[in-house]
């Protein structure tokens, strides 16, 4: 159960049907998509035992969706993602058109999960990344990577 962080393990201590019959592989996929929300939405300096922990403030991002500001998002996400997210390797981001919405960014992450168990082998892991006008990042694992 080592591939969930603590606070996923302790929850499951106390409410054991929440990881119950829930694969390995997707346990480990979830957790990763969750870690990555609450650590692409931290502002950078709020967690006090680690000032570089969380993204630079984005909350008047409307207005700079140029080229350089994708750049520099996307060097911050994987930056961030190679630090505190030891579970993805080799990751590497994609800006894409969004669709749907103006004043959205949208990223496409990819990498690879290592497993922590001999008989599990590394598995392809991609998520959609969306950040709004406001400077939120909303998480979408994909189920094929």
């Amino acid at each position: 159960m080592s591939n969930i962080r603590l606070f996923e393990r302790l929850t499951a201590l106390e409410d054991p049907g929440r990881v119950g019959g829930v694969p390995y592989d997707r346990q480990l996929r979830d957790s990763v998509a969750r870690h990555l929300e609450r650590l692409l939405n931290t502002r950078a300096g709020s967690v006090p035992i680690d000032h570089e922990y969380g993204m630079p403030d984005m909350s008047n991002i409307a207005g700079s969706f140029a080229m350089g500001t994708t750049e520099s998002l996307s060097e911050a996400i994987i930056r961030q993602a190679a630090r505190y997210e030891r579970r993805l390797r080799n990751a590497r981001i994609t800006v894409e058109q969004e669709q749907r919405e103006v004043i959205t960014l949208r990223f496409e992450l990819r990498g690879q999960l290592e497993s922590d168990r001999a008989d599990a082998p590394d598995q392809a892991f991609a998520m959609i990344l969306r950040v709004n006008s406001a400077g939120r990042i909303y998480v979408e694992p994909r189920t094929s990577a």
